[in-house]
């Protein structure tokens, strides 16, 4: 096995891993992955990362950029699209809770949602899909 190769396969066996990691922490609601029982995003990342697999086992590296890069594309999506929501709720408790006593826990409950592991794993995985697809083929440099 190549060095290219373990890089695709070790990068498409942490992007399927990452799907099912928790990326985001809410309370009450707990730990949130991206897969979210086939509803989220992680489902395309998820079939993204299948793809990397078999392209990496049937030796097809080109093909590693339209996964990796598209993986990314959607993290990047979802990542925005996350972040909009909490600022719309952010803005949108500051003017139903105003003159609220019970404002500042709503205001401790928004802060404490957090970002988890699973993002970095996501991010990891498809970088090592695309490092797989950008790397030089060793077979041909030995000729």
């Amino acid at each position: 096995m190549n060095t290219k190769q373990i890089l695709g396969l070790i990068g498409s066996i942490v992007l399927f891993i990452g799907v099912f990691a928790p990326i985001v922490s809410v309370p009450i609601m707990g730990n949130m992955n991206y897969f979210q029982n086939g509803k989220g995003d992680g489902t395309l990342i998820l079939i993204l990362a299948i793809v990397s697999l078999v392209l990496v086992l049937t030796k097809k590296y080109k093909g590693l950029w339209f996964t990796g890069v598209g993986s990314l594309a959607v993290m990047a999506f979802t990542f925005i699209n996350f972040q909009m929501k909490i600022s719309d709720m952010k803005s949108q408790m500051e003017t139903e809770l105003a003159g609220n006593p019970f404002r500042g826990l709503a205001d401790m409950a928004m802060q404490s949602v957090q970002l988890q592991w699973g993002w970095a794993l996501l991010i990891v995985g498809a970088g090592l899909v695309i490092a797989g697809a950008a790397m030089k083929d060793e077979s041909n440099e030995n000729r």
